[in-house]
């Protein structure tokens, strides 16, 4: 072997040695890389599954609130159906009172609402047929000292109840227009008695 060859086998061996080396570092580099990527990877998905696991959370929780809401608004809506009810119920009874009852109560109304002075009281043609004798004088009996109520003859276009007119002033006490006067007294007080 020449001299020329010796030296060239020595360049290939040293390269071959350098070349293994540079193999040997880049499969350590290529396995550091792979066990980092690893690692990487399993903490990604575990941010993945965490970020997942809250997103859920919160979607259950939005959707468990939109339930209880839903089920809030049924409820209430049913509360208020019944209280409705009960008023409706109540309205229609009082349209359905014997005479003697209901002028009872027409009295009552006229002592409780009046103020002082002179009134007429206007009733609907129906109550009007059927007027008790001596309504009016029960009436002033208990009204004397301070009002006097004198019902008009005329019937007045009222469903029921009456209304007094007087010195300026009309006094509205159809039964109407005393429940929607006392609409929100009446929810509450139906409310509490029903639900607590």
């Amino acid at each position: 072997m020449t001299g020329l060859e010796k030296i060239q086998e020595k360049i290939l061996a040293r390269a071959k040695a350098d070349g293994d080396v540079i193999i040997a570092k880049a499969n350590e580099e290529a396995k550091e890389i792979l066990i980092n990527a690893r690692v990487r990877a399993e903490e990604l998905s575990q941010k993945i599954i965490s970020d997942a696991e809250k997103q859920s959370e919160k979607k259950k929780l939005l959707a468990k609130g939109a339930a209880e809401s839903i089920t809030r608004n049924r409820y209430l809506e049913v509360r208020n159906a019944i209280i409705n009810d009960i008023i409706s119920a109540a309205y229609e009874e009082i349209e359905r009172l014997g005479d003697e009852e209901y002028f009872d109560l027409l009295r009552r109304l006229c002592i409780k609402n009046i103020t002082p002075g002179e009134y007429v009281m206007h009733l609907n043609s129906v109550d009007l047929s059927r007027l008790p004798e001596g309504f009016e004088d029960s009436i002033n009996a208990e009204i004397y000292e301070t009002a006097a109520v004198f019902i008009r003859k005329e019937a007045a276009d009222i469903e029921n109840g009456f209304i007094l007119s007087g010195d300026g002033v009309e006094i509205n006490c159809t039964f109407r227009a005393v429940f929607d006067e006392n609409m929100d007294k009446l929810k509450d007080m139906l409310n509490i008695e029903l639900f607590g």
